[in-house]
């Protein structure tokens, strides 16, 4: 069975969620979520949410999130921006375009076979058995294929888009399964000897991308 580009949803627990706001630093237009967490919490779970599927499928649209907030007394900028930081742990797809070092010729190769983003690639081709057949089908050396398949398994983290999962990829580290097995500070030793110059991110941003790593399925070998 294939594993899920995302986290697991219905297994991601709200407390789990709120232990993530208690520790995180947050961007400041979103700090207030920290405010009153335990009041807060405990109106979300009186309204019978108890995992993370469940909060963005009652806050789903305007008009549920309307709802929800006078049925729990919730206010709806609360509620929007809670909404807005429980999506962020469903990153979009990235277009395979945006990933630096890729050429145009292997994107029209791809495309042509409906591959056009990291979701279709990580799909397609997250097992050797299928790069092998996607790299006969697609007429793409299997090399360019291996990247391209660890950028995309990349891009499934927290907080890496396109540029970053480059990054990362360039440094050696090639895959979730490899990302997964260095602490935040080994990551960013890494990176700065490889790199030769300091890291503009901070430890606790890894730490968080490692945390919500960890959560997903790790099915892509390089």
């Amino acid at each position: 069975m294939k594993a899920q580009y995302h986290i697991n949803l219905e297994e991601y627990s709200l407390q789990k969620f709120k232990r993530n706001l208690e520790v995180r630093d947050m961007i400041p237009s979103r700090v207030s979520l920290k405010d009153d967490l335990d009041e807060r919490f405990s109106m979300l779970e009186s309204a019978d949410i108890t995992n993370l599927k469940e909060l963005i499928e009652a806050l789903k649209t305007k008009q549920k999130i309307e709802q929800f907030s006078k049925e729990t007394g919730l206010s709806i900028q609360y509620l929007t921006l809670l909404n807005r930081e429980a999506k962020s742990y469903l990153p979009n797809p990235v277009r395979l375009d945006k990933f630096p070092g890729i050429s145009n010729t292997v994107i029209e190769k791809l495309g042509a076979v409906g591959i056009k983003n990291s979701r279709h690639m990580f799909n397609a081709a997250q097992d050797k058995v299928d790069r092998e057949r996607l790299a006969q089908k697609s007429e793409i050396p299997i090399a360019i294929l291996d990247e391209l398949v660890g950028l995309s398994d990349l891009s499934r983290v927290y907080g890496v888009g396109p540029v970053f999962a480059r990054m990362i990829y360039d440094v050696g580290i090639h895959s979730i399964r490899d990302f997964v097995r260095y602490t935040a500070e080994q990551f960013i030793e890494i990176y700065e000897i490889q790199t030769q110059k300091k890291a503009d991110f901070g430890i606790n941003e890894i730490e968080f991308s490692l945390v919500i790593a960890r959560e997903l399925e790790i099915s892509v070998e390089i």
